[in-house]
């Protein structure tokens, strides 16, 4: 049985760029036969994104384009 990961990444900081790139990166290493991997992005105002288009960085040039291609989610 495979354990569920999300990975949380994004949001209002200034660094909001890198936490895109080093979460793309550590989500391409991560053992896919270990871990479900659930990308989890959210923006700088601060809306939640899911969607397996996340783990591609070359998808992040165009965040509206991507956004739709995603499901909004929140947490309760």
């Amino acid at each position: 049985m495979k354990l569920k990961l999300c990975v949380i990444f994004g949001g209002k900081s200034v660094e909001h760029e890198i936490s895109i790139i080093s979460a793309v990166q550590a989500m391409r290493h991560i053992n896919r036969d270990k871990y479900d991997v659930i990308p989890v992005y959210i923006t700088k105002s601060n809306e939640m994104y899911y969607g397996e288009e996340l783990t591609s960085i070359e998808e992040f040039s165009n965040i509206s384009a991507l956004l739709k291609k995603c499901t909004r989610v929140t947490f309760i």
